[in-house]
């Protein structure tokens, strides 16, 4: 693992799918690009993208991982252990319903960095001694961006939740530049975005709103 600390306050989630109008080759290059715009953590979250073949995917997350790495960003894996462990990357994120963090940890060893899915107060309260590094909290707002996202958590509980919580924390779920105001003044330790920096016709500019917002506040 590379020695650079995990400052998680732009942390840039996509895969190909999050550009289903482009090639591959073509999505590559636009989150390519996102990822040199100011984000600080970038994770390779492909589901629902259609591969040619196996080694296909494993090309494009090396790809990525050369411009993360040449970027200053660190580098995620989504889900998937073994790529993780193939790529030697940053880190490894998993969800509720994946491997338990101590065997994800088993596999991976402690030099790799373990983010954690919460998305309500009992899950948040066990995720404290489980072991994992950081954890991604939400969805905060409605979302699109999941088909099998939760049930929103809202602002108001969000801060209840956060009064219990010792771990560096991302919040995801929804996120637009109207809400980055309110979230800066919650605690969190970065904001998780897919949408705001694919969609967004200058991705440097909201990296750096997003940035400014978090650190300000943080």
């Amino acid at each position: 693992m590379t020695n650079k600390t995990l400052d998680l306050s732009v942390y840039f989630i996509a895969g190909p799918q999050n550009f289903s109008e482009c090639s591959l080759d073509g999505a590559t290059q636009k989150i390519a690009l996102i990822i040199k715009s100011g984000v600080t953590v970038y994770q390779f979250r492909d589901k629902g993208t259609i591969y040619k073949e196996q080694k296909q995917r494993l090309s494009i997350a090396q790809k990525l991982q050369k411009v993360s790495e040449e970027a200053g960003v660190s580098f995620i894996v989504n889900d998937d252990v073994e790529l993780a462990r193939e790529l030697n990357a940053d880190g490894i994120h998993i969800g509720q319903t994946d491997e338990s963090v101590s065997k994800v940890r088993e596999k991976v060893g402690q030099e790799m960095w373990l983010g954690l899915s919460v998305t309500m107060a009992d899950e948040l309260k066990t995720a404290q001694s489980s072991g994992a590094d950081y954890l991604g909290i939400g969805p905060i707002y409605p979302t699109n961006s999941k088909n099998d996202a939760a049930k929103p958590i809202g602002i108001k509980d969000l801060r209840l939740m956060l009064l219990e919580n010792q771990l560096p924390i991302v919040g995801i779920g929804g996120i637009t530049q109207d809400s980055l105001t309110e979230l800066s003044a919650i605690g969190l330790d970065g904001l998780a975005v897919i949408s705001l920096l694919t969609e967004a016709e200058n991705p440097k500019k909201v990296a750096q709103m997003i940035r400014q917002k978090i650190t300000k506040n943080g």
